[in-house]
């Protein structure tokens, strides 16, 4: 069996491909808002998202929910090692209709014996992953919800945007209780810093699709800590 559907970057992943790689994988289906796993959750088993929007997030100060990381198709998560005594530290939600598949960190460390080449595209995997450093977050908790969101909404476009006449058009459908979940915020607060930014044209919103436009990034990038798409 070839595994080279697994290397240079041919993600995103499917069933068969695992299947096909000798990797035994359980498929799993979670619906909006459904919790794949929490805290204290065992750390035995990657996932590997093949459809759907699934987001990372902490509990942090007074009870507020700090995204973490947002993921698409081809991401993988869980804790990015092959130690299975391990525990989640963080929680997973899908965000829209997802599928994951699931695998035993025995079985792939198995499948990179007979298939050394694999862990080249694992490393990639956990790297990509790792590139949303958590400690981003963590530094923009300490900037005002403006930035925050700025920052937010620059990053979604550049992950989950489609182009749009006015900029980058997000494919999730967030309402302003889902930002402010992810920027550690309160709803009022957020709503209050979208409508400046559609006042000032940084932003529209069409329904409840967010079109981000260039000038949010121009507006906000000597604010904003490694901005995805930024000039150097």
């Amino acid at each position: 069996m070839s595994i080279e559907r697994f290397e240079g970057g041919q993600r995103p992943y499917s069933v068969e491909h695992f299947l096909e790689a000798g990797i035994r994988v359980a498929e799993r289906r979670f619906g909006p808002g459904g919790l794949i796993f929490s805290p204290g959750d065992t750390g035995e088993q990657l996932y590997f998202l093949l459809e759907g929007t699934v987001r990372l997030y902490r509990i942090y100060g007074d009870h507020k929910e700090a995204t973490v990381a947002l993921l698409k198709e081809g991401d993988v998560f869980g804790e990015l090692s092959l130690e299975a005594k391990t525990c989640q530290s963080a929680f997973a939600e899908a965000i829209t209709a997802s599928r994951v598949a699931v695998v035993r960190k025995p079985v792939l460390g198995e499948a990179i014996r007979r298939h050394p080449e694999l862990a080249i595209e694992l490393l990639s995997a956990f790297s990509e992953r790792l590139s949303q450093s958590d400690d981003k977050m963590e530094i923009l908790l300490n900037r005002g919800v403006a930035t925050r969101l700025a920052m937010l909404l620059w990053h979604l476009a550049d992950r989950f945007g489609e182009p749009d006449a006015s900029g980058k058009a997000l494919k999730p459908r967030l309402t302003h209780q889902d930002l402010a979940n992810m920027v550690a915020s309160t709803r009022e607060a957020v709503s209050k810093v979208m409508s400046e930014f559609q006042r000032d044209s940084l932003i529209e919103v069409r329904g409840r699709r967010i079109v981000v436009s260039p000038r949010l990034v121009e507006a906000y990038s000597g604010n904003l800590p490694s901005v995805p798409g930024a000039a150097a």
